[in-house]
């Protein structure tokens, strides 16, 4: 191989050599004419301060909460959420809180898992007297 430089290549500066010359800077385009100033109106008003919400009773919260979960705990938990929720509503009256759809829910489906699990409990007795009966009628037909 011969020890040949490409002619393509170009030389490098030598930062040694002394400072460079500046970058080429592209031309800016000429300013556009100016938009005509903006009508001044007067100072609007101070903002007004949004209304803040009521707090939420928690005793609603807990209300509608324990009676969800009393349709699926044999009704115990209905009952509290009754009591809970006509005492939320009392205090809602009075305070002036958030939550009354919330008490009156865990009202309504306190009262409703209340009666469903009653209903369910009277139905279960009498399935099993009937079943009871006709166990002790077989048995008794049977002659033993």
């Amino acid at each position: 191989m011969s020890n040949q430089q490409d002619p393509n290549l170009q030389p490098q500066n030598n930062f040694a050599t002394g400072p460079q010359p500046p970058a080429y800077t592209a031309p800016s385009a000429p300013a556009a004419p100016a938009a005509p100033a903006a009508p001044q109106y007067p100072a609007a008003p101070g903002y007004v301060q949004a209304p803040v919400a009521a707090p939420t009773n928690t005793m609603a919260i807990i209300s509608m909460i324990s009676s969800i979960i009393g349709w699926f705990a044999f009704g115990s938990l209905c009952i509290l959420g009754v009591i809970l929720g006509h005492i939320s509503l009392k205090q809602i009256k009075t305070s002036g809180e958030g939550g009354r759809g919330m008490a009156l829910t865990g009202l309504i489906m306190g009262y409703i898992g209340i009666a469903g699990w009653i209903i369910g409990l009277i139905i279960f007795f009498i399935v099993l007297g009937i079943a009871g009966a006709s166990i002790a009628a077989a048995g008794a037909s049977s002659g033993y």
